[in-house]
């Protein structure tokens, strides 16, 4: 996969890691926290919570 990445950037895997490794990991930080968001607003609807600023989601 690192081979295929590096291939489709134009670049050697020594180069992708190198100049890029940074800028992934703070990508990976952010798609983590979007995450962890998301599961959290998932668990609060389930709960017979409301979506952010919407109607309430309870079926009684």
């Amino acid at each position: 996969m690192d081979a295929e990445c590096a291939r489709r950037a134009g670049q050697s895997i020594e180069v992708l890691f190198r100049f890029y490794a940074k800028f992934l990991d703070g990508v990976r930080e952010q798609a983590n926290r979007l995450i962890e968001q998301s599961m959290g607003e998932w668990d609060r609807i389930h709960r017979g919570g409301t979506l952010a600023g919407g109607p309430s989601l309870d079926r009684k």
